[in-house]
């Protein structure tokens, strides 16, 4: 006889799930459960899955905004400010790999580094590990002289307000879950079977 949900005890416990410890539950309750009354280790298989299920979902509707805020600068004559878009938007992916933040933060550090840029100098709060990653990135090839200040904070404003529309919704990383799902991480390197002199085997 197959084991019954531990949640609702209603339908068949399908999964194992690890945050009950190993005790079975149905596809439905790890849904509705996962990471609200359940604690989920992050190496959950069914989390993981649902995660880069979402990312995926979320990835197909970014493009479509995207496409949108394309269309739009065109028409605005802003069409300069694409190619720094998408430079903002691959620096915004790989900070994001490393740093977890919600929309609302991504809005936040665009914002915080538009201001860093301005010509006016502004007392800060301190920023972000995001907003402070984006700093670093950007406010040197901005006083080399290797991109245009004004064009760059122009951009990062618009990314801001982009990212504050799109977020809208109940799922606070919207954007954050699109754009991972659009740049993935990069694959890991495996170890090569060259050995180096000096190198443990």
């Amino acid at each position: 006889m197959s084991e019954l949900c531990a949640i609702c005890g209603e339908r068949v416990g399908e999964r194992v799930c690890p945050a009950l410890g190993g005790k079975r539950i149905c596809s439905v309750c790890c849904g509705k459960n996962r990471l609200k009354t359940l604690h989920c280790p992050p190496d959950c298989p069914y989390l993981l899955a649902a995660e880069r299920n979402l990312r995926e979902r979320r990835a197909r509707e970014l493009s479509k905004g995207w496409a949108l805020l394309v269309s739009y600068l065109r028409q605005a004559g802003k069409g300069h400010l694409l190619p720094y878009l998408e430079v903002l938007r691959e620096a915004l992916a790989r900070g994001l790999h490393e740093l977890d933040a919600t929309d609302t933060e991504v809005a936040a550090a665009l914002d915080y580094c538009a201001r860093k840029l301005s010509p006016i100098e502004l007392l800060e709060r301190p920023p972000s590990p995001l907003g402070k990653a984006l700093e670093e990135a950007f406010l040197p090839l901005v006083r080399s002289g290797k991109l245009d200040g004004e064009v760059v904070r122009e951009a990062m404003r618009t990314l801001a307000e982009f990212v504050e529309h799109f977020s809208r919704g109940d799922d606070e990383r919207r954007f954050v879950r699109g754009l991972l799902g659009l740049y993935p991480p990069p694959p890991k390197e495996k170890p090569g079977l060259i050995l180096r002199p000096g190198s443990p085997p």
